[in-house]
């Protein structure tokens, strides 16, 4: 039998050898120690989004799995689906890659609806939400999945598809974003007791303001933090509001995407883009560029998304990080617009020697592209490669990856709000009254403070093998799952 202290000896020699293995040789990584606990020296990551379609799960994977950082709190935002279904998709993909750590919170509602409105839209102090309809004995408290479509959660949802402004933002991807175009079923169900999305239960808002938490998260960590924002920049204006000097002195870097500039490329004349090949119908944005609205509508394409959502805190965000002197990069449709998944992506990332999550992203591309009706535009390529672009994957390669970036401006960023006349009317979302320049972003060289990095291109080739390449990395891989034809 062995002593005691040869026992030591031998689990110490064993650590040093598993440690001092390649991080690239297939294996799964994941093990018995959570995540955090392999990333202890790792810089710390706090993510703002929405986490509701496709670019967010992804973008959250190939973060969650490089060993340099560490998520330390997510933070899910309201968008047009109700938190639940972004919580959702944090929790099954965190523990998927064996991430047991991770707090993950409720963002902010619109400020003008965080105090007053309840989950179910009424008075919120000591309001219970009404659950009645949520499926019985079901024990985790997660939303279903597209397995289970007829299941649904009364967790609030901005059904109506408008921005802080009362403003109709169209959604075609919306209901297939928050299953993952039906393939969310393919990653598995999170069992961790953290993991359960309990948004629906309880006292509506008996909890701390998203701010409140981040801000407490920056004043105890030892290192510098990444605070990294993918969806509207509600909760982010917030935080830099509040914050004191000492607490904001924490942030390394804050990270965004979001916005367009018209003028720049690829928003020029004559450039070929989604619009069957007219780019002055898309000026930077990317609210109306789907085909099911006509390259013809005269609704705008100014607006992107996570800034139209909500313009107010859009613009107070980048005045605040200007003035207080914080280092932050803009990742606006610029950057991300060229940069798209190529048909031969989906075979690539599927090829043998993949990993769990390599394998279900091809999943992934595929659905997105039946979901599309296959390729368009005659030009041979994945059907997005017209439409959509890597949004939120191109924010998280910058972090990962910033020699990716291969052009940036210096500038203030200034924000359109609501034309007063419009707010004043019956119908401001209206199309005839439509304000087309509402979240217009623009670049400005006067302002107060720092100005902000804005990144207006980068190597749209090396980021999507960068892309590949790091989800086929078996480094802190999925344990369970297809592996692209081998054992699951």
């Amino acid at each position: 039998m062995f002593n005691s202290r040869f026992q030591a000896l031998l689990a110490t020699a064993l650590s040093a050898l598993v440690l001092a293995l390649p991080t690239c040789s297939g294996s799964s990584g994941a093990g018995e120690l959570h995540r955090a606990d392999k990333k202890q020296n790792a810089q710390p990551v706090i993510w703002i989004g929405d986490f509701n379609n496709f670019d967010d799960a992804v973008a959250l994977m190939l973060v969650a799995k490089d060993p340099r950082y560490r998520l330390e709190l997510i933070v899910v935002e309201e968008s047009f689906n109700a938190v639940a279904h972004g919580a959702n998709t944090v929790f099954n993909i965190l523990e998927w890659l064996g991430n047991l750590d991770t707090e993950v919170i409720r963002g902010a509602y619109h400020s003008r609806d965080e105090v007053t409105l309840g989950a179910n839209g009424v008075d919120a102090k000591g309001t219970r939400v009404d659950d009645a309809n949520s499926v019985p004995g079901q024990p985790d408290y997660q939303l279903p999945n597209s397995a289970t479509k007829e299941r649904f959660n009364l967790e609030r949802r901005n059904v109506a598809g408008t921005n802080i402004y009362g403003q109709f933002v169209p959604g075609p991807w919306r209901d297939n974003g928050a299953t993952l175009y039906n393939t969310d079923h393919l990653i598995p169900r999170a069992t961790q007791d953290q993991y359960h999305y309990q948004g629906n239960r309880g006292t509506a808002f008996d909890f701390k303001l998203a701010e409140d938490i981040i801000l407490e998260r920056l004043s105890q960590v030892d290192r510098k933090v990444v605070v990294l924002s993918t969806g509207k920049l509600t909760t982010l204006a917030r935080m830099l509001a509040k914050g004191s000097e000492a607490e904001l002195n924490k942030i390394g870097e804050v990270v965004m995407m979001g916005g367009g500039f018209q003028g720049l490329e690829p928003f020029t004349a004559g450039h070929p883009a989604a619009c069957f090949g007219d780019k002055s119908l898309n000026l930077g944005g990317n609210i109306f560029s789907h085909p099911i609205f006509n390259c013809d509508t005269d609704f705008s394409t100014h607006q992107e998304f996570n800034i139209l959502l909500d313009p107010t805190s859009a613009g107070q965000t980048f005045d605040l990080l200007s003035e207080k002197r914080i280092k932050a990069t803009l990742i606006p449709t610029n950057a991300t617009d060229n940069a798209k998944v190529e048909l031969a992506s989906i075979g690539t990332l599927a090829a043998p020697g993949g990993t769990p999550e390599s394998c279900y992203t091809s999943k992934l591309f595929a659905a997105i592209r039946t979901f599309e009706g296959g390729d368009f535009n005659g030009s041979g390529d994945f059907a997005l490669d017209a439409v959509i672009r890597l949004w939120d994957i191109i924010a998280a390669l910058v972090v990962l990856d910033p020699q990716l970036v291969t052009e940036t401006q210096n500038a203030y960023v200034d924000v359109d709000q609501l034309n007063p006349g419009l707010a004043a009317s019956a119908t401001p979302y209206d199309p005839i009254t439509f304000d087309p320049t509402v979240g217009k972003t623009t670049l400005n060289k006067d302002g107060t403070g720092q100005q902000l990095r804005v990144v207006i291109a980068v190597d749209t080739d090396a980021a999507r093998q960068a892309m590949i390449n790091r989800l086929r990395d078996g480094f802190n891989a999925a344990v369970h799952g297809d592996r692209c034809g081998g054992a699951g």
